[in-house]
């Protein structure tokens, strides 16, 4: 099982490709168009504004998406598998290598559970199928290279906010597994080669001296693909975008990779935010109490947010405020707790005790108005100082003496280019990897455990042993 190539397995004969168009938007419509459009110009700038806005329009990749049945035969016996494609290409379709079989053909129409049709969520619910077997054998490249970029994930946030940020650099291989987003990809932005799986740029990373690998990918595919590149190229320098890790044992594969030397940076972009640093600096070591409140973006109940093997919202976007929390904290989460409301939009409140005594409220929803994208204001109130950061376009310390300084910035700073700054300068032998082992564990148990609370409806969790556990395992 697995995700593969449709057109590099052993198939038999192809019986038949049924598909059908589904409605796939997974983002509400725009209100206020021309507001938001005034404000993120003023606030993130002409050029970031409007690549957001091409990456979105772009009709070279408004595609459809089609629940698609193929049917094969194999050794006299009809098997089907079931997948969701955007091309009617089965050369270019990517699936989960699992056939069902069955005794007569099948129509789309007559399938009950649609749910079925999604290959990056294994849906098997029958012992009755095959994996087949691959007859494509890649060839390795027979050139050396000495460095190039290999990205994972070309949607939105690699078009918009990755590739910007690296186009001075060689780029060896982009992949995707939608096609044309991936030949797109290529064309658009320079790449020698794209593909569709990972593994179709192993051979090239094989042969690169010093490659950097950067994993946009969904969240499920994070640490699998972490792993595979660090055991064919274990020089390679491998940036995870977040959250690194969905599953508990995501964290102990991932946990290893760094105590066997892998060089791993994590795209916890506001660690980078001059600001967030500035807090660092004046107040690490102080116990604290930090409140942050959240509001996030609106996506649909089809956003691949929500698919069962990609953790929560909580994996997906509350993960942000939980590692600021541990960037912010001289110390180790001990305790969880945690309310949700009974919605679908997983508006939660969560609360975390620090090892030191510091105290972190976070409350994240997409309730409110979202002309502004998320927006985020928090306080942090040490012994005898208090900072308000104001969706970072305001920040204010007040002192001990009671005297009071206010910053404003015209431009909302998130921290993605100066992390892709630090990712580059890496790359070049100019920096050092700033996460840590511990920063991992403690963003990632976090994470994870708060996770699996709101899915059944716990409301407090002690986790400090499970930390310890994490932390002084030991592998062979």
């Amino acid at each position: 099982m697995g995700i593969v190539r449709f057109d590099q397995l052993d198939y038999g004969e192809l019986i038949s490709i049924e598909q059908k168009s589904i409605d796939s938007k997974d983002r509400p419509e725009v209100s206020n168009k021309f507001r938001k459009l005034i404000f993120f110009i003023l606030r993130e700038g002409i050029h970031r504004t409007l690549s957001k806005i091409n990456s979105k329009s772009n009709k070279e990749l408004f595609l459809t998406k089609k629940h698609t049945l193929i049917t094969i035969c194999k050794n006299g016996n009809l098997y089907v598998n079931y997948s969701t494609q955007t091309t009617d290409d089965h050369k270019n379709f990517v699936i989960n290598n699992i056939f069902h079989q069955i005794k007569e053909q099948v129509t789309i129409d007559t399938i009950k559970d649609k749910g079925v049709f999604n290959q990056f969520v294994c849906n098997s619910k029958h012992n009755n199928f095959i994996s087949l077997n691959e007859t494509v054998t890649r060839q390795v490249s027979q050139t050396t290279s000495n460095k190039g970029i290999f990205i994972y994930g070309l949607g939105d946030y690699s078009r918009v906010y990755v590739a910007p940020n690296i186009s001075g650099q060689r780029k060896s291989f982009c992949i995707d597994y939608n096609y044309a987003l991936s030949s797109y990809y290529k064309k658009k932005f320079d790449y020698e080669n794209f593909g569709l799986v990972p593994e179709d740029s192993y051979p090239k990373l094989k042969n690169t001296d010093k490659p950097l690998a950067i994993i946009a990918t969904y969240h499920s595919d994070h640490t699998r693909i972490a792993k595979q590149i660090f055991d064919i190229n274990p020089l390679t320098i491998i940036f995870i975008e977040k959250p690194p890790c969905v599953t508990l044992d995501d964290i102990k594969v991932l946990s290893r990779l760094f105590d066997q030397g892998a060089k791993i940076e994590i795209g916890y972009n506001r660690r980078f935010i001059p600001v967030n640093r500035k807090v660092k600096e004046l107040i690490y070591n102080e116990q604290k109490v930090i409140n942050i409140s959240v509001k996030e973006i609106l996506i649909n109940d089809n956003h691949w947010y929500f698919w069962t093997n990609q953790g929560t919202r909580i994996t997906g976007n509350l993960t942000h405020w939980i590692d600021l929390s541990v960037f912010w904290i001289n110390g180790s989460p001990i305790e969880i707790n945690l309310i949700s409301s009974p919605t679908r939009d997983e508006t939660i409140a969560l609360s975390i005790l620090f090892s030191e005594g510091s105290l972190v409220n976070i409350t994240v929803s997409d309730k409110g108005n979202s002309m502004r994208g998320v927006q985020e204001h928090i306080e942090i109130r040490t012994k005898n100082e208090t900072f308000f950061i104001e969706d970072y376009t305001k920040f204010m310390r007040i002192k001990p003496n009671g005297n009071k300084q206010t910053k404003r910035f015209l431009k909302r700073i998130k921290g993605h280019d100066a992390m892709y700054k630090h990712v580059i300068q890496l790359y070049e032998d100019n920096d050092i990897i700033q996460y840590t082992k511990e920063d991992l564990i403690y963003t990632s148990m976090t994470t994870f455990y708060a996770s699996e609370m709101y899915k059944n409806k716990v409301r407090s969790l002690k986790i400090d042993d499970k930390i310890k556990d994490i932390l002084q395992l030991k592998y062979c």
